[in-house]
């Protein structure tokens, strides 16, 4: 799923998908969002796994003014699994608001959240992530954790993770790892003939080339670069 538009559209664009995933269903969801830089975004996601399913989201939010996202999963059956990748991308004073839920109700089911992105200037962000065992969820494991890089001083950077627990035999765990440039990393980038701007361009796009490289479609990926080295040329 592309959502595209011109560099300078303005609008709003809100999209729904819902999703059933049967015994031993494997589904792969994508979605890259490039819109203007007036845009809003409201995504949404939602749907189940039964009992050995699997449902993978892979998202990409690199354009837009404001990006409204969220996601929910309930993991009904057993051994049913759910994962979610997602980067975003901060420029000029975007906001990002994010809320991803997995619920587990079957044994031994698994998930997996992980978010990345870069945040400058004015941006903001807040990330809700959600792991919540059900009575009954016995053996089931879940793990959601964020990695953000800060570009600025004036960054708004909110990271909510919380864990219920209504089953005794499970794991969960979460963690969020927040900073801005490794300046012995610079110095050597530096050192290297960079500038100190190329050298915290490069960081920048290793976070989102690591999302990049979990699509493992070779057009959708191009697609990302293609917009990542049109944003990195006209400075947008």
């Amino acid at each position: 799923m592309d959502y595209t538009s011109a560099g300078d559209a303005a609008g709003m664009a809100a999209v729904q998908t819902r999703f059933k995933a049967e015994r031993n269903a494997r589904l792969r969801l994508i979605q890259l969002q490039f819109l203007g830089r007036d845009y809003t975004l409201l995504n949404d996601i939602g749907g189940s796994c039964g009992e050995g399913a699997s449902a993978e989201v892979i998202q990409m939010f690199l354009g837009g003014a404001e990006t409204y996202s969220g996601c929910q999963a309930d993991l009904a059956g057993k051994e049913s699994v759910f994962s979610a990748d997602i980067g975003y991308l901060g420029k000029g004073g975007r906001r990002f608001d994010m809320n991803y839920v997995a619920d587990h109700r079957g044994e031994k089911s698994r998930s997996r959240i992980e978010a990345g992105g870069v945040l400058r200037d004015r941006d903001f962000k807040l990330f809700r992530g959600t792991i919540n065992f059900i009575n009954g969820a016995i053996g089931a494991q879940g793990e959601e954790k964020e990695d953000v890089l800060l570009l600025g001083e004036h960054v708004v950077n909110q990271t909510i993770p919380l864990i219920l627990c209504g089953e005794e035999d499970v794991q969960g765990s979460h963690g969020a790892t927040i900073g801005r440039l490794d300046e012995e990393l610079v110095f050597y980038l530096c050192s290297r003939g960079m500038s100190r701007e190329e050298a915290g361009e490069m960081i920048a796009r290793a976070r989102l080339d690591a999302v990049c490289r979990k699509i493992e479609d070779k057009a959708a990926q191009q697609l990302v670069q293609d917009y990542l080295e049109e944003v990195r040329e006209i400075g947008a």
